[in-house]
């Protein structure tokens, strides 16, 4: 038997039903299941049937995940494509299922919602001049992860380019 997080001895079964629950109540995605049920010290082998469990019974679908990662984060959050598909390369996702999700998803002009995005966040950026505003509009606009060249141009837009 395994230790939960509390130190508690944990049956395969009852880690199945815990994430049964879990997975009832949010979407999850493998990678995550996984993770938590190493953390409560199960074997490899309980850890591939229950994962294996709860893919075929539906509650967990990584493609499912994805397209819903892909917008909630990039409409609350605002998130470009490129952050959206690095994170979710980081949860183990395959790269024809984030390319499905941000295809779907529409992710193909970015710029009404980034220019939205630099306008809302220009009052707020502490700048010495304006060559140190523009730095800091585009570092903001690469680190939600938007193209450089698209926020480049969108920053010239908001600022008027000079150039």
């Amino acid at each position: 038997m395994a230790k939960n997080d509390a130190g508690k001895a944990i049956t395969p079964q009852k880690a199945l039903e815990r994430l049964q629950y879990l997975c009832a109540r949010q979407e999850k995605c493998t990678y995550d299941l996984v993770q938590k049920l190493r953390r409560w010290g199960l074997a490899q082998t309980d850890v591939d049937i229950i994962v294996g469990k709860l893919t075929s019974d539906g509650y967990v679908d990584d493609r499912r995940f994805a397209k819903l990662y892909v917008r909630e984060k990039s409409r609350i959050n605002k998130w470009g494509p490129i952050k959206l598909r690095a994170m979710l390369a980081s949860k183990g996702i395959s790269k024809e299922i984030i390319d499905e999700a941000l295809n779907e998803l529409g992710i193909t002009d970015n710029k009404p919602n980034l220019f939205e995005l630099l306008k809302k966040k220009m009052p707020h950026v502490k700048a010495a001049n304006r060559f140190d505003l523009r730095n800091k509009l585009i570092r903001f606009g690469a680190s939600r992860g938007f193209a450089l060249d698209e926020v480049i141009d969108e920053v010239n837009r908001l600022l008027g380019s000079d150039e």
